[in-house]
């Protein structure tokens, strides 16, 4: 969304208002602001009672949006670092399954491996 076509070290060089606020992955959380102002008016409160009904699923939501339209800056490398981080977390250590009921913590883990 809003997204100029050029990279984001490109912005930066050029000093533009995206890159004066956000300073890194400029177009993505520039692209994240603009369609988090959309999704929040009125126009979409129907919408949003589909997304989420409870202020933790609202920031679980948001989350969830953050980190996907992220993972798109494949040149940050902290980012890259953070992903291939998340990456062994999910997949490196295969557990037997239980029967215990997951917990929070359990559900955003497995969660992380859409955002990766």
């Amino acid at each position: 969304m809003d997204h100029p076509g050029v990279p984001n070290a490109q912005l930066v060089k050029e000093n533009t208002r995206s890159a004066q606020i956000y300073k890194k992955s400029v177009a993505e959380q520039n692209s994240v602001h603009l369609a988090w102002d959309i999704l929040m008016s009125e126009k979409f409160s129907a919408l949003r009672a589909c997304i989420y009904q409870t202020e933790s699923e609202l920031r679980r939501f948001r989350q969830l949006v953050v980190n996907t339209v992220m993972a798109t800056d494949i040149v940050d490398k902290e980012l890259q670092a953070l992903r291939k981080a998340r990456w062994e977390e999910a997949f490196s250590n295969v557990e037997s399954a239980t029967t215990e009921t997951p917990t929070d913590e359990d559900v955003v883990s497995e969660d992380r491996k859409a955002t990766i």
